[in-house]
């Protein structure tokens, strides 16, 4: 972590949201510094962390390595923790890797409509997302992100049908795509945010060949502002657009919200 430390100790002395302890570990190859902790709240994510509600906790064990969990989640039968580690770092480029588990046991997902109910409440689900990203700050206003991303599915129980709440909701779909991102940071304690979800393959894992689900069903774009509301306190607005918001809340564009607390 040295090089980063060392490239970053101009952004630390201004305070801007370059500097090692403001740097967002979303969507990029950053992981917190050791021993902070990041507790986040948030609603109306499209996200697999974030989905419907964010509060959660994020802490950096040191060595390029972070652990977090979603504990609002834990309340509707989700259960889903990360573990991320920046392990290439370097002046202009920087690598890090995150590796997810998931749990869905469709009985306690009591958020699901009525008929939805009666297909989940026989399935349980299992997602393990992999994740390399590569991450290059290429001037003091500039940040550009890419990710590799596959998720590991599995079903347990009664097979679902094709369209069901879990591979909707994409918690349950096999799949690899890219997430190329930039952001732009206007000034010292605000960043314009930008991504797109770009799946290569997407497949619901059911008994026999699985059914594959087009581009236009899965692929999400988003773009947002993060911003240092005060010390040690952050801002985020966004605004999604993609299949996956329709299907969460009857709107093909829709905003999400996110307060972070880093300690």
């Amino acid at each position: 972590m040295l090089a980063h430390t060392v490239a970053a100790a101009t952004a630390k002395a201004e305070g801007d949201l370059q500097s090692p302890e403001q740097v967002s570990t979303r969507h990029s190859a950053y992981t917190l510094p050791a021993h902070l902790w990041s507790l986040e709240a948030g609603a109306l994510g499209v996200g697999s962390g974030d989905v419907v509600a964010l509060m959660g906790g994020t802490y950096g064990l040191g060595g390029g390595v972070q652990v977090s969990a979603n504990l609002a989640h834990f309340t509707v039968g989700l259960f889903n923790a990360s573990v991320a580690y920046h392990f290439v770092d370097t002046r202009y480029f920087d690598l890090g890797a995150r590796l997810g588990a998931w749990y869905g046991h469709g009985k306690w997902y009591w958020i699901a409509t009525p008929p939805a109910k009666k297909i989940v409440s026989k399935i349980d689900v299992i997602s393990v997302p992999i994740e390399l990203t590569a991450s290059s700050t290429l001037t003091r206003w500039l940040e550009l992100d890419l990710s590799a991303v596959y998720a590991y599915a599995t079903f347990f129980g009664t097979s679902p049908p094709e369209h069901s709440v879990f591979t909707d909701d994409e918690f349950g779909l096999q799949q690899f795509f890219l997430r190329p991102g930039v952001r732009f940071f206007l000034i010292d304690h605000t960043a314009l945010e930008l991504f797109a979800k770009l799946p290569l393959y997407s497949a619901i894992p059911v008994d026999g060949p699985n059914p594959t689900v087009p581009f236009k069903r899965t692929y999400a774009l988003e773009g947002g502002l993060r911003s240092r509301l005060t010390r040690g306190i952050f801002g985020s607005v966004r605004l999604h657009y993609g299949s996956i918001s329709d299907v969460l809340y009857n709107a093909r564009l829709y905003p999400s919200f996110e307060i972070e607390f880093r300690l």
